[in-house]
């Protein structure tokens, strides 16, 4: 999928189904996580979303804020196959970061 197309759909809120395989609902309890949370995030929290990488023709890394932790984020890599105007999500793993990953400081001395 193109990488345009998948933010106007991701940002028109144009997901059909999210799906989880059983290893990663695995790996999301491991991690003190749920679900919910990750399904709540991909469909209602755009605000949160810090950044999207395209990693394979239909797969993408998508950066949000913690909802639950400070100074952390919530990577989330997912398969996407389109459905006509709207997309099916296949989460493909889950897992916290530090934010400081993400956000570099520029010690300017």
């Amino acid at each position: 999928m193109d990488f345009r197309k998948f933010i106007k759909l991701l940002d028109s809120n144009s997901i059909a189904e999210i799906m989880f395989t059983n290893h990663v609902k695995w790996r999301v309890e491991e991690r003190e996580l749920n679900t919910r949370v990750v399904e709540d995030l991909l469909r209602k929290r755009q605000k949160a979303l810090r950044g999207v990488e395209q990693q394979g023709e239909h797969r993408f890394k998508l950066t949000y804020l913690h909802p639950e932790k400070e100074g952390m984020d919530l990577i989330i890599v997912v398969d996407v196959k389109e459905r006509g105007s709207k997309m099916r999500l296949t989460v493909v793993t889950v897992f916290p970061q530090p934010s400081s990953r993400r956000v570099k400081v520029v010690n300017d001395e």
